[in-house]
């Protein structure tokens, strides 16, 4: 199927080489290698695309091993010669097998929009099929579509739990080396609404603060490459500038004979110098909630520093309620929990709108209302509003 469906008569391109060109289409290499997961596409296919290392923790566990139901396996077992000879009728079956196979209706979703993107982006435009079946399906039949009012499956963090979440980085920013950069990416994480690849993505030169004390600006790489400023209050600025004081760039030997320009510097390093990968950004809060909130058969903490800091009434407060988040917590929530908490207290939707980057602004837009969306940014209402009552200046 994969040399056969994607193969014109009037060139020699193998399948590999076209399914190659439809991921190049996406920018981002997550990208690529969800729309291949979800196609069926090799990994080791997938342009730009290296497998991890043995052994090495690679944050949320992702579904390396086909299971027989993705598009083109589904589409080899049925006997298809040709993309071109899919009707919606196959695909509507498909999507049934699905269904009773235990895949979740949003997933069922994602996997018909990589179907349909794949047609509608690459297969017709190469003249290699007629129609897009996949655009034919009626999803609400196939209970692909969601209500308006319906809520996202994403868990959202109470106001109390993003409080205790940033009390906890707080609390704990002195326990090691890198506390006080983890302490800078919650606060970022939390105050923002940012998504964690944008998080880690962030370059040293991407960060700016006018004026000391004063709310920040940072220039975030978003999907579709993409770049958006977000604002960063007080409160969280104040976080990214302690971690730059104890911040060094490992030394970068020069290369003779070869002169240019420095290649960009991560804002977010690990101890080597390296961007921090955005599997850390999940670690840092699991971490958070299992030193505050720890497994009933969890072994007492061998530092006597935190085992006092753990006696506290403060931490008392932060284990309420970090324990119901310990085993599910995600660096999405941050994002649904900015929207709905900024929202609450008062905040322009289109103003959220535009500090997640949900729909993208015109550059007109962007170059008349930029400055205007920082200064109005809601950012600046949740985030000292979450900083209330422990840490002194707010």
């Amino acid at each position: 199927m994969t040399e056969v469906a994607v193969r014109d008569e009037q060139d020699d391109k193998s399948g590999r080489e076209r399914f190659a060109e439809f991921l190049r289409i996406y920018t981002s290499l997550n990208t690529r290698v969800a729309y291949a997961t979800d196609l069926g596409i090799p990994l080791d296919w997938v342009p730009g695309y290296h497998a991890p290392e043995p052994g090495r923790r690679r944050g949320r566990a992702r579904r390396i091993e086909p299971t027989g139901l993705e598009w083109l396996n589904w589409c080899v077992r049925n006997d298809f010669a040709s993309f071109a000879d899919v009707r919606v009728e196959h695909v509507e079956r498909w999507l049934e097998e699905l269904a009773r196979a235990g895949y979740r209706d949003a997933t069922r979703a994602r996997m018909l929009s990589a179907v349909s993107a794949f047609y509608r982006k690459y297969l017709l435009r190469e003249g290699l099929a007629e129609h897009n079946p996949a655009a034919l399906v009626d999803r609400s039949a196939q209970h692909l579509n969601r209500a308006g009012a319906t809520p996202s499956a994403t868990a959202m963090w109470s106001f109390e739990a993003c409080r205790a979440l940033l009390l906890a980085a707080h609390l704990l920013a002195a326990d090691n080396r890198s506390g006080l950069r983890d302490r800078a990416m919650i606060e970022v994480l939390i105050g923002t609404g940012v998504r964690a690849e944008e998080l880690v993505g962030v370059n040293l030169a991407d960060y700016h603060r006018p004026a000391p004390g004063g709310p920040a600006a940072l220039r975030v790489h978003g999907k579709g490459a993409k770049d958006r400023r977000v604002a960063l209050a007080a409160p969280v600025a104040d976080a990214v500038e302690d971690y730059l004081a104890v911040r060094t760039d490992a030394p970068v030997p020069a290369l003779r004979d070869q002169p240019g320009n420095r290649p960009p510097q991560p804002l977010l390093i690990t101890g080597t110098g390296r961007r921090v990968h955005v599997s850390h950004v999940q670690a840092v809060l699991r971490r958070l909630c299992t030193t505050f909130a720890p497994a009933p058969d969890a072994p007492p903490p061998r530092s006597r520093w935190l085992r006092e800091l753990l006696a506290g009434e403060q931490a008392a407060l932060i284990a309420t309620h970090l324990a119901p988040l310990r085993d599910t917590i995600h660096p999405h929530s941050a994002r649904h929990s900015y929207a709905t908490h900024a929202i609450t207290r008062g905040a322009e939707p289109r103003q959220v709108q535009h500090d997640l980057g949900h729909a993208a602004l015109s550059t007109t837009e962007g170059y008349l209302h930029d400055a205007d969306g920082l200064a109005h940014s809601a950012a600046h209402e949740l985030s000292p509003a979450l900083h209330r009552g422990w840490l002194p200046a707010y």
